[in-house]
């Protein structure tokens, strides 16, 4: 009992830097859907977590555009060499691409942020890890609501709860025709865990 105490007293304290710079920016916040999500994604990226640019993969224009939209009053600059893929990311713009028209395709268009977010998590999705993690978001269930806020109709056929990363990229499968598992259903694969398993 103590273990698991001392484990949530350590998690807690970690996440208290995130909290705090949430709420900074939240009181900051119009009242916009979207605007929870977007302090948590700033506030993962300010802390050195997941792999987005600093720009959140948007460019410096619209990213301008959507702090504005959502943090009227709040300045925040970005660093100068904030925009601009490297090397690793244009190997895998034609991806990218894929993922940003997917998402795009799905996006709620009475939701303000929706069109860019999904170009912040096509831009998630080129990291190693789980898709929550690669956006530095604080936990597997904001990326859910955000999901489902934003992309409504592709979350809802997420009826299994797959990994978020693994169940868009079966989407970009299915729509090109490519089966890549040889399961008959999902119940009865090797690798279910991997595509079904807790994301800690």
């Amino acid at each position: 009992m103590t273990d698991i105490s001392e484990a949530n007293r350590i998690r807690l304290r970690a996440e208290a830097p995130r909290r705090a710079m949430t709420n900074h920016l939240m009181a900051r916040a119009a009242a916009r859907p979207n605007s929870v999500v977007l302090a948590s994604l700033l506030a993962g990226w300010a802390l050195g977590r997941g792999c987005l640019p600093a720009d959140l993969g948007l460019g410096r224009d619209p990213f301008d555009a959507l702090l504005q939209e959502h943090f009227p009053d709040l300045v925040w600059r970005l660093p100068e060499a904030a925009a601009g893929p490297d090397a690793a990311d244009r190997s895998r713009a034609l991806e990218l691409d894929d993922l940003v028209a997917l998402l795009q395709r799905y996006a709620d268009r009475q939701v303000v942020g929706a069109s860019e977010l999904a170009i912040v998590v096509a831009h998630g999705c080129l990291g190693s890890g789980h898709l929550w993690q690669d956006l530095g978001l604080g936990s597997r269930e904001e990326l859910s609501a955000l999901m489902r806020r934003n992309f409504p109709a592709l979350a809802s056929r997420n009826a299994r709860d797959m990994k978020w990363k693994k169940y868009l990229y079966r989407q970009l499968c299915e729509e090109e025709g490519l089966f890549i598992c040889r399961s008959p259903s999902c119940d009865e694969c090797a690798e279910f865990d991997n595509c079904f398993g807790a994301e800690d």
